[in-house]
This record gives structure tokens, C-alpha cells and sequence, in this order.
């Protein structure tokens, strides 16, 4: 009988109810596949996570994996949900000590602050890992596990990384069967596309250029084929994952297929792209292929900022691509950061006004500087003077040169400006009709508990219990705590209910900026929905919305 293997990759969990939720299963697709091309693919059997898993809480996840009757998980872990799956694997490693646990991802890196202080995983890749999967799962099966040095191993002593460098990969012999993946974009139609592997540009906040050399990529006319394949799968959306779209050689050629397959623009395109090398025949072939959204990193316009993360751009020629994408009819987002090394806060607005200027085909994301594990930026961190929350997202919140108060002022900025789109904020707290409000569903990872009665005052304490019970119980998912006042209850109760909250250890979404610098909660908020044929006193719905306002984003 086959040993079983379940790929878990935990969502990025947001207030956002208005749209689909997104967490397209690469890493398990391509694992999956790169053991049916080895020979260990034999004694293994992939059980594939039901979509519908991304919506459950932690308690109910970790029951379905333990009657899922495996015999190894493999996790992805990102910086939205390493703290998650970490809290996850420790209770998978007290139910079945003999289930083994592995991970991959962005966040394995043996500088992580806190990922390699507790032996929850058997095995943690770092890199690329279609080569040295199915040789772990080899591992497992006879008892000696391979000693790749992008392999860290658990042991008696701590961890330990091998020395023999793994097998090279051939980017297509690893792309993904197209029919494989019919039933996933039957679920999910927004299909990611890899068509390159590595980044040119070796920028001090990224690690692209730590885990790959160089830059691989499939020709042109097999990405081209790949795409058209897709398509005719029922993709409609096509978001290339590539780190740098443009950095290959035959990249005209590519879009000059991309337009042919694509004549009706029946797929949406998506890519991230370098501005300063586009020529007006790339601008115009993206547009015609149906380019919806180009994503350009800039950062800082300032050439001294630029040079101290080590990010080689002429800003006239950046100029110059983003107009032709935009003279195209290609909507372009364009990212700058502020908290980078050497910047102030004078660079940051002379760099969003710089960006303004480009009129309202632009979109543009100022974005907190993160000290992500691994990078070089996190190295340096004590040399420009940052300091940085210590868990994900890492964000920086002050430097040798910007002030935490700065920080805040340019957070203030993206709140209150239109074209400058910040994190979502509640619209309203209090009202007979409330906008967003989760199910009150109990197992979700996003759950409403809607508290009745005539007088919640008197339940005062019951009610503080009851909240810091659920979030104990489960401090990785998004509550929201909604009363259903029929009277005008006192102040001093909701104050009490904010205290409870406020006194649990913070959420990853707690500490974006957005919500940090403000002192605010994300994670876990208090409504007030009124009761319909009541009347309540207009200065105490006043009092409450500005209370609940202040306290929650």
C-alpha cells in the first residue's frame, strides 16, 4: 500500500468579504508533479487539500489532517502564515509524534528569528525543492533522510544541513501537466504562470537573487503554448509569477505569441516588469495581448537610496516605460516603499508626487520596508539604525534617518489620499445594516458571534470571558464581535470589551503599519448592529462609531 503525502498551504486571511479569496496551490502542483517523474513516485499517494480547507479555523484543519490518514505533511510557509503553521505543526507533532512534517517557501531561511527554535518539522527546504522532494520522501520510506546542503534536517542536536548540492532543474521538465490542473481551474480560474526562475537585479530587501543565480527561462514558444493550453482549460486569468516578466532574452517574441493566442482577450494578463528596459514594440504588444495590470517596482527616486539597496535604475528611463505602457492603455501599478536605507521622508512625498505626476492611469502602492528572513537588507539592519517588529510582517518603523513619527505621517497620507490605496478599512461600526460582516459560523477561520439581549451590561464579565476565550482558542483566525444592542448600553461596555481584546497578543495583521503605527486592532473588532424598530440616541450611536472607530481599522 502507497504512503500517503498532504500538501497544506494556509491563506492569507484579510477583512475583505467582497471578493474570492485567492491561494493558488503552486508549490504543491509542482511538487506533486516532480514525484510522478521520479521513481519514489511509486510508494507515494498525493491527497490534494479540498479548497474548501482554506476556510477552516485551526482546530477543525488539524482534526481533517489527522483523519486523513497520512503519513507526511508538507507545508508552505510565507510570511502571512509561518506563525500560523508553526502553531499548526506543534499540535499535529503532540496528536501523531510519528507523522512527518516538512516545509518549503519564502520564509525558510536558517536566519529566521524564530522558525528553527522549536523542533515541530522533520525537514525544512530552502530553495527549490522539485529535486530534493522526492528524495526526502525516498528518506522517509527507508530511514536516512539525503544530505542536500538546501536541506535542513531535525535532530538530536539541533539542526543540521548537508553538504552535497542538489540535482539541477530543468524549468521544463518541471512545468505542470496542464491536465493536472483542470479541477483547480475549475475553482480557481485565476491560474498562476511561471515561465523564468531568478531576477537580474540582486536589491537588498529581496532574496531572488540568494536562492537563484542567474536567470532561467522557457523559450518563448513553449510558455506560449503553455498559456494557450491553459486557456483552453478554462483559465481567464493569467498571472505570471515571474520575478522579474521581462528579464529573458526572447521577451518580444513572447508577447508577439502572447497577442496571437489572445486575439478575442478572452485571458486578463498580469506581470511584474522593469520599466527601464521596455521599448515602444513591447508596450504596444502588451497592451494588445490584454496586459490588464503591470506591476513596476521603483521604490525611491532619490539615487543615493537607490544605491544603498542596490537597485541599478535610471529613473528617466523609468519614466520613460511607464509612459509608453500607459500612452499603450496598459494600467500600471507602480510600488514605492518608504523606511529603506538613507531615505527620508522628504524623498518618500517627493517620490509620491513624482509618481502623481503620471495622471490616473497609474495606481499607485507606498509600501512599509520589511526585513524579511534571509535578505541582505536584514543584515544590515543595525548599520542604517532600524528598528523592526521582530515577528512577520518584520516591518521597519524607524531608521537613522525617518522618525517613527514620520512613519505615521506617510501612513496618514495613504489613509486619506484616494489615489494612494492603503490596507481596507470598516466603513461603518455601528448601524441597522452593517457591510462585511462574517457568518456566524462556528469552525471558519473568519467567524462573526453575534452577542443577544436586552441588557448585555449585565453580562459584562460573561461576555469579556467569552472573548478571550475564543481568541486563546484560536488566535490565528479573524473575529468579529458583534452585539445586538436593544437599548442604549453603556459605554464603560464596549471600553471592557476593547481592554479584552487589547490585552492578547497581537495579530500578524495587527502589526501592519496601517494598523501599528495607529495603535489599532485589524484582527479582532467590536460592531453594534441596532435592532430594527428601535430608536437610539443619536450622541450615543455618535460616542460608539467614535469609539470602535479609534480602536479597530
Amino acid at each position: 500500500m502507497k504512503k500517503k503525502i498532504l500538501f497544506i498551504q494556509l491563506p492569507l486571511l484579510d477583512n475583505d468579504t467582497s471578493t474570492q479569496r485567492e491561494n493558488f496551490p503552486f508549490a504543491g502542483l509542482w511538487l506533486s508533479h516532480a514525484l510522478s517523474q521520479h521513481s519514489e513516485g511509486e510508494f507515494w499517494e498525493v491527497v490534494p487539500a479540498p479548497a474548501k480547507w482554506d476556510e477552516l479555523d485551526n482546530a477543525n484543519l488539524i482534526q481533517k489532517i489527522l483523519v486523513s490518514g497520512v503519513e507526511a505533511v508538507a507545508f508552505t510557509l510565507c510570511l502571512w502564515n509561518v506563525e500560523r503553521g508553526l502553531r499548526i505543526a506543534g499540535m499535529l507533532r503532540k496528536s501523531c509524534p510519528e507523522l512527518f512534517l516538512m516545509a518549503g517557501g519564502p520564509e525558510i531561511s536558517e536566519d529566521h528569528p524564530f522558525l528553527l527554535e522549536e523542533p515541530f518539522f522533520n525537514a525544512l527546504v530552502t530553495g527549490e525543492g522539485e529535486a530534493v522532494f522526492p528524495e526526502i520522501l525516498k528518506g522517509i520510506r527507508i530511514g536516512k533522510l539525503p544530505a542536500y546542503d538546501n536541506v535542513l534536517v531535525s535532530g538530536s542536536k539541533g539542526w543540521n544541513r548537508g553538504s552535497k548540492p542538489p540535482p539541477q532543474i530543468d524549468l521544463a521538465s518541471v512545468q505542470v501537466p496542464v491536465a493536472m490542473l483542470r479541477e483547480c481551474i475549475k475553482v480557481r480560474p485565476s491560474v498562476y504562470v511561471e515561465t523564468s526562475r531568478g531576477c537580474p537585479l540582486t536589491c537588498t530587501y529581496c532574496r531572488y537573487h540568494h536562492l537563484q543565480k542567474g536567470v532561467r527561462a522557457l523559450p518563448a514558444e513553449a510558455a506560449a503554448q503553455r498559456v494557450q493550453e491553459l486557456r483552453a482549460a478554462g483559465a481567464r486569468e493569467i498571472r505570471f509569477v515571474d520575478p522579474t516578466f521581462n528579464a529573458r532574452a526572447d521577451f518580444t517574441g513572447l508577447l508577439k505569441r502572447l497577442a496571437e493566442i489572445n486575439t478575442d482577450r478572452k485571458l486578463g494578463f498580469f506581470a511584474e516588469l522593469r520599466a527601464d528596459t521596455l521599448t515602444p514594440e513591447q508596450a504596444e504588444l502588451m497592451a494588445k495581448a490584454n496586459f490588464v495590470e503591470v506591476e513596476v517596482g521603483v521604490q525611491s527616486t532619490d539615487p543615493k537610496v537607490l544605491r544603498a539597496i542596490r537597485r541599478p535604475v535610471n529613473i528617466a528611463q523609468v519614466e520613460k516605460g511607464i509612459r509608453l505602457l500607459t500612452g499603450a492603455g496598459v494600467k500600471v501599478t507602480l510600488d514605492l516603499m518608504y523606511g529603506l536605507p538613507e531615505q527620508t521622508i522628504d524623498d518618500v512625498l517627493r517620490s509620491i508626487e513624482w509618481a502623481r505626476g503620471f495622471g490616473p492611469n497609474i495606481s499607485i502602492q507606498c509600501m512599509q520596508t520589511l526585513l524579511l528572513p534571509g535578505t541582505d537588507l536584514r543584515d544590515q539592519s543595525e548599520l542604517y539604525g532600524m528598528k523592526a517588529m521582530p515577528l512577520p510582517p518584520y516591518g521597519v518603523f524607524s531608521t537613522s534617518t525617518m522618525s517613527e513619527e514620520e512613519m505615521t505621517r506617510i501612513e496618514v497620507l495613504l489613509h486619506d489620499s484616494i489615489e494612494l490605496p492603503a490596507d481596507p478599512v470598516t466603513s461603518r461600526f455601528t448601524g441597522y445594516r452593517l457591510e462585511g460582516l462574517f457568518k456566524e459560523q462556528a469552525g471558519q477561520n473568519r467567524c462573526a458571534v453575534i452577542i443577544r439581549g436586552d441588557d448585555l451590561n449585565a453580562r459584562r464579565k460573561e461576555i469579556c470571558q467569552m472573548i478571550e476565550q475564543a481568541i486563546v482558542r484560536e488566535p490565528d483566525i479573524l473575529w468579529q464581535f458583534v452585539l445586538c444592542s436593544e437599548r442604549e448600553e453603556p459605554i464603560g461596555l464596549l471600553e471592557a470589551m476593547i481592554e479584552t481584546i487589547k490585552k492578547q497578543p497581537p495579530h500578524l495583521l495587527d502589526r501592519y503599519a496601517s494598523a501599528a503605527l495607529f495603535d489599532q486592532i485589524a484582527s479582532r473588532r467590536i460592531f453594534v448592529r441596532l435592532k430594527k424598530g428601535c430608536k437610539y440616541d443619536a450622541i450615543w450611536r455618535d460616542q460608539v462609531e467614535e469609539l470602535l472607530g479609534r480602536h479597530f481599522v
